[in-house]
């Protein structure tokens, strides 16, 4: 069979001025701001962005989010994302990251730039540092938590079974 003699679909035709080709134009973020890990200054990254690097202290930047299932071989994970522990997950060393959920268990320590949650599964054995700690009643966390106060403070705990 020829493909000159098949039937071909026609679309419905679009039009083009009443479509709004920027998205400047439809209003929505083209940009966000981060946090650098390594030395904290403050950039403004593209929102599709997955890498940078830091104007200030030149080091390559991971934008993504990761996520940590059953036994990672990993010892250090920094992103300037969020950083999700898998109830079923098993991590050893230091996760950074802008936010950081923790369902499984992590021993080591914890660095979240905006917050750091421990939910129900969670269970850290470590140090903690964020500016917002959320904790599960049911979640544990034996170690120590030091939280950044608004006014450059910081509060330090310890947690545990001997505290």
């Amino acid at each position: 069979m020829s493909l000159f003699t098949r039937q071909h679909l026609r679309l419905p035709l679009v039009n083009w001025h009443q479509v709004q080709q920027h998205p400047e134009a439809r209003q929505a973020p083209t940009t966000r701001e981060l946090d650098c890990p390594h030395c904290g200054a403050t950039l403004r990254v593209a929102i599709r962005a997955i890498n940078t690097r830091c104007t200030s202290c030149l080091k390559h930047l991971r934008l993504e989010d990761v996520v940590i299932r059953g036994d990672s071989p990993l010892t250090r994970v920094t992103t300037c994302g969020s950083i999700l522990v898998e109830p079923s997950a098993r991590f050893s060393g230091i996760l950074q990251g802008a936010q950081v959920v923790i369902a499984g268990r992590v021993m080591g320590t914890v660095i979240g730039t905006q917050r750091v949650q421990v939910t129900a599964t969670g269970k850290v054995a470590g140090t903690i540092a964020t500016r917002d700690l959320v904790a599960d009643p049911n979640g544990l966390i034996d170690g120590q938590i030091n939280i950044l106060n608004a006014d450059g403070s910081i509060t330090s705990m310890t947690t545990g079974a001997d505290h």
